[in-house]
């Protein structure tokens, strides 16, 4: 039995999921490129003209209010008279974000050569600026842009892949071909341990020195972000570095430990331990409803602490039949 890496969903039961809305978004996983677009930018990518997530994500919880007979979201959406309070539809309809195929991602392909980052097209050297590129890998090639959000169309990591499934994205600073500082940062694909762990991987075997590149290992260390008048500090505004060989070793080490069994074991036993404790509980609680009132059963069934009111993070498409993605 192999350990369970926590708080990781199984790509397979997401892959599953998003091939119902839309073939785009899986294309690629089979070949080893395992990072799904997030649920939050689905919407995006099944939309044939690219509208911004967050003004479609704003339409689509219009639509959800709706209540009785209702069409299809996209049929509803192309009604132009309706408009959500704060995007009206002339900022629906005029952000858009640039979503290239095959063909037309090559021109942001990157390369390399002496241990420098160099554009394939023309060779020449890499220079991101302090603000960084973008970038996806995906069939073992680099994309990269500059992230573009004041401009139309607007240029994101989805953008490099055409929406479709990618090894890994995130942001780089890179000064004359070299790379100096990678934040694996991205709201399209939300990059995991193990996608940074094939993303160092990557480079190393291309001759980048990873003991001189930066590495932001904030998430992966767990390193709470900061607050600022009780708002999180901006990621960039929040790294925790670590020297790209250190990251590498330690999620070497890591993916080892989970592949290799080690804490099978201990997962068993807090796993057993976890249900004879939720056995106990129910347990009492049926003794306590017995010795009251019939009145007073419910509550104690259900126990004080739950709110069945509470808000759940919904599937952004849930309810939607495949046929309305394209």
């Amino acid at each position: 039995m192999q350990a369970r890496r926590r708080g990781r969903n199984c790509p397979h039961d997401l892959v599953k999921l998003a091939k119902k809305y839309s073939p785009v978004l899986v294309k690629g996983f089979s070949s080893g490129n395992v990072a799904v677009v997030d649920k939050r930018s689905w919407l995006e990518v099944c939309d044939r003209k690219h509208r911004y997530g967050a003004n479609l994500r704003a339409y689509y919880k219009e639509w959800k209010r709706y209540e009785g007979p209702k069409p299809g979201f996209w049929e509803w959406l192309d009604d132009e008279t309706i408009e959500v309070e704060g995007v009206p539809r002339t900022k629906l309809e005029s952000e858009t974000v640039l979503y290239c195929d095959k063909t037309q991602r090559q021109k942001f392909a990157l390369g390399f050569h002496g241990g420098m980052l160099v554009t394939t097209a023309d060779m020449a050297p890499v220079d991101t600026g302090d603000d960084g590129w973008i970038f996806v890998l995906r069939d073992g090639v680099l994309y990269g842009s500059e992230k573009v959000t004041t401009q139309v169309p607007r240029i994101h990591h989805t953008s490099l892949s055409g929406g479709e499934c990618v090894q890994t994205a995130g942001m780089m600073v890179v000064s004359n071909g070299t790379l100096n500082i990678i934040y694996p940062h991205s709201g399209h694909y939300r990059p995991s341990e193990n996608e940074v762990l094939v993303l160092l991987r990557f480079l190393q075997a291309h001759g980048i020195v990873l003991s001189d590149v930066l590495v932001d290992v904030q998430r992966i260390q767990k390193v709470s972000r900061e607050r600022t008048n009780n708002a999180k500090v901006k990621k960039l505004e929040n790294a925790h570095f670590w020297n790209g060989q250190q990251a590498l070793d330690f999620l070497e080490l890591k993916d080892f430990v989970w592949h290799s069994d080690l804490f099978a074991d201990l997962e068993r036993t807090v796993a057993q331990r976890e249900l004879q404790h939720l056995a106990e509980a129910e347990q009492q609680q049926l003794m306590l409803a017995l010795a009251l009132p019939p009145s007073s059963l419910s509550e104690c069934v259900c126990g004080n602490d739950v709110d069945m009111t509470d808000d759940v993070d919904e599937d952004p498409l849930a309810g939607h039949p495949p046929s309305l993605c394209f």
